[in-house]
């Protein structure tokens, strides 16, 4: 057989093996995860929809760090403060945070953290803490999976034991990371899972999964309002500059909230490179009339985004501030979100 032919084999093998593969049941998994009967999993998360069965993949593809999984899962749906919150975390994850946060929806900080009250539901409740264990936040991520097991109908979920059973070898304490490991031996398809996790017998992975959180850990004690996630993510930074995830979601917490003093205040531009960024400061410059050359070779702006920055204002000017115009064309930049984009008001 001639090689061209073999290779046209080998592509139509794969994609027809890609197409036969079914997307798991999450939703099936979900309430066997909290061992719930069809009536009690209807009344506490409703009738199936696409729309949740997404969310309750993402949230259990998450705790496995599966990242590619959860932005596939994420991606094109509904704006919700959920779907936006675990794109942007699978986002972080994989690297790309900055590159694209203005081409998902975004409702201000709710796309970075979930603030949890007594009116918060309970997949939020189980959402909020996957992001501050990511970042090495241990006590709030432990927070949030007592939150979510105590609110979980019967109180029960094999995602938030999973997660408190790591969050405690993150923290050295073994005795109590055993407690949930040996709760989990008990549920069908744990076993490998909690094999690989048995203190003093971890896994080469999960070992060096513990090992850079604990990196990321507080040297020091402080005292914060649950909701502010600068001075938390500050405090992180603080106790290790080289946690990146902490670093880029500082940013992108300064410049979603448009809170461009903050942002220059924690932007380096000769490590933080990206579009989103260089967007964020043309505004400062321009607020404060310094648009000068020092300032524009300081913050390493190329002469194309400063005649972009410039076409941008001119067209408002054009277009008397009108906002479909300016959506057609500018809809995925920074420039469009800070003049545009407003809190809803409930």
């Amino acid at each position: 057989m001639r090689p061209d032919k073999i290779f046209y084999l080998i592509i139509i093998t794969l994609l027809f093996a890609s197409c036969s593969e079914e997307d798991p049941d999450y939703r099936q998994i979900w309430q066997k995860a909290h061992h719930l009967d069809d009536a009690r999993m209807t009344a506490v998360y409703g009738e199936p929809s696409e729309n949740m069965d997404k969310l309750f993949g993402a949230a259990l593809e998450a705790v496995e760090g599966n990242w590619d999984k959860v932005r596939l899962l994420t991606e094109g749906s509904r704006p919700s403060d959920l779907f936006a919150y675990y794109h942007n975390l699978a986002m972080a994850m994989e690297g790309h945070l900055a590159d694209s946060l203005m081409y998902y929806y975004q409702p201000f900080e709710r796309g970075l953290f979930l603030p949890v009250d007594e009116k918060s539901g309970q997949m939020r409740i189980a959402a909020s803490s996957e992001v501050w264990y990511r970042l090495g936040e241990m006590t709030m991520a432990e927070h949030s999976a007592m939150l979510a097991q105590i609110f979980s109908p019967e109180h029960f979920g094999v995602p938030y034991l999973k997660r408190l059973a790591e969050i405690n070898l993150v923290n050295g304490q073994d005795e109590a990371a055993l407690k949930y490991l040996r709760l989990l031996s008990a549920e069908d398809g744990c076993a490998e899972w909690v094999e690989d996790r048995l203190p003093g017998q971890e896994s080469r992975k999960v070992r060096e999964e513990i090992s850079l959180l604990r990196s990321f850990a507080h040297r020091s004690d402080m005292v914060h309002r649950p909701t502010d996630y600068r001075g938390v993510l500050k405090s992180l930074l603080a106790s290790n500059p080289d946690n990146q995830l902490a670093r880029e979601y500082l940013l992108c917490l300064d410049i979603i909230v448009k809170d461009l003093g903050h942002f220059i205040e924690d932007y380096d531009p000769s490590r933080d490179r990206s579009r989103l960024y260089d967007e964020a400061v043309l505004i400062f410059l321009a607020q404060r009339g310094a648009m000068t050359p020092e300032n524009v070779a300081h913050f390493r702006l190329s002469p194309e985004i400063l005649q972009e920055f410039t076409d941008y204002n001119n067209m408002v000017i054009f277009n008397q501030g009108e906002m479909e115009p300016m959506q057609k064309k500018y809809g995925k930049t920074y420039w469009f979100f800070y003049q545009y984009a407003k809190r809803n008001v409930k």
